[in-house]
């Protein structure tokens, strides 16, 4: 039953897709040709940004331009990871563009590489494509010195990223070795200049932005017409990686917890004033067709792992680090997804502990020679301990508008 109800989800899923967009696949499945309401024309490129990781990178032509007009720019959100499989993945997607859909288009006409934020699997690959193309790069302001200064911005990360990982519990022989496994070391990545920086509410044409911090500082979405291009904000299947404002400032839960909320009431906005949804188009996984759904359910498995954390130091006989609950909660054996399992804990405690319902139990024993924390539950309201995200989601601010303030949207380097 359950193999058959997965096979309808999906093929509802692709009549969805068709239905909304119209849209054409590449021959060899790593293209599609997606069409907005008002005839605005997107590729979603499929490429293989990370070993574990495939990606999806989007091109479209210059939001300023007429739609009737043969489109003499393009713009790309997205560059890949720049490893040597994600570029040839990149190249091999623009001979396709040009060959099976567009025979006016040439990778030099990019004029514009607009990133979601600067992990690298989605920066990675902006400066060879700047190189080639002489495109601009535009980010956030509060990542532009990973984009502009990589190394720099690695070696100060590494230094930070060390302490915390004591803090977390993690013996200092091991330290060394998740660190390499994460990845973020010099050399990795090569930085490139970035021409723009934004804050986020700027409208370039029919393109619009908006900051929606908290799977990174300066994490950004684009909205062209009925599609949203969510960068790791929202995925269809898998809760995206948290990481502790303790390490990542403008990272954490709350921050990202409301630019859900935040993502939710745009989706809404535009349902009641374009009478069609909003399609969410991230850079992993596939469409979202019902954003404040896929919020709804986003939530929930956030509420599962964060009883699922209770549930942990509860049934444990003392105190537990995050590295402790990190182990007992998601450890794969990978070496590579110790940080993020260790980060992702360190965030929902940092979160439960703004809430007072998580105390660190050995508060009167941490120094600098011992900075161990150790953890405890600490509510006595349990209905409390069950809707911690909801909490989040009742709060009524202002900055839930994401689109309140529009900035100048000059096209002109900063």
């Amino acid at each position: 039953m359950e193999e058959r109800t997965t096979t309808a989800n999906r093929l509802d899923a692709a009549t969805r897709r068709v239905e909304i967009f119209g849209d054409e696949v590449s021959s060899d499945g790593r293209v599609e040709r997606l069409r907005t309401r008002a005839g605005f024309v997107v590729y979603r490129i499929q490429a293989r940004v990370l070993p574990f990781l495939p990606g999806s990178i989007y091109l479209f032509a210059d939001p300023g331009e007429p739609l009737a007009s043969r489109p003499s720019e393009y713009w790309l959100i997205d560059a890949g990871s720049g490893s040597d499989e994600s570029n040839a993945d990149l190249e091999s997607a623009f001979r396709t563009i040009r060959e099976e859909f567009e025979p006016g288009f040439a990778s030099e006409k990019i004029k514009r590489i607009l990133l979601t934020h600067s992990h690298i699997d989605h920066f990675g690959g902006a400066n060879e494509l700047r190189r080639r193309t002489g495109a601009e790069v535009w980010t956030h302001a509060f990542e532009s010195r990973v984009v502009s200064s990589f190394n720099e911005q690695a070696c100060v990360s590494n230094v930070r990223s060390f302490h915390f990982l004591r803090e977390a519990g993690v013996p200092e022989a091991e330290i060394s070795g998740i660190l390499d496994g994460f990845g973020f070391r010099p050399g990795r990545a090569k930085s490139t200049p970035v021409a723009k920086t934004l804050l986020g509410g700027e409208k370039f044409g029919a393109l619009r932005t908006f900051y929606l911090p908290g799977h990174s500082p300066g994490h950004l979405a684009f909205q062209l017409d009925d599609v949203i291009l969510t960068g790791d904000l929202l995925l269809s299947k898998t809760l995206t990686q948290i990481w502790p404002s303790r390490t990542t400032p403008r990272a954490g839960v709350w921050n990202y917890v409301r630019s859900l909320r935040a993502l939710a009431r745009l989706a809404e906005r535009c349902e009641r004033t374009l009478g069609r949804k909003l399609v969410a188009l991230p850079g992993h996984e596939a469409p979202i067709f019902d954003v404040p759904n896929r919020v709804r359910q986003v939530v929930r498995g956030m509420e599962r792992r964060n009883a699922r954390l209770f549930a942990l130091l509860e049934e444990a006989e003392e105190p537990l680090t995050t590295f402790e609950i990190a182990r007992r909660m998601y450890w794969s054996g990978r070496p590579n997804r110790e940080f993020f399992a260790i980060s992702d804990v360190a965030a929902r405690l940092e979160f439960l502990q703004q809430l007072g319902l998580i105390s660190v139990a050995n508060y009167d024993e941490i120094s600098v020679a011992k900075p161990t924390f150790r953890f405890r539950n600490s509510f006595s309201d349990a209905e409390a301990a069950e809707n911690t995200v909801e909490q989040v989601f009742g709060v009524n601010g202002a900055d839930d508008e994401p689109d309140a303030i529009e900035r100048d949207a000059n096209l002109g380097g900063d």
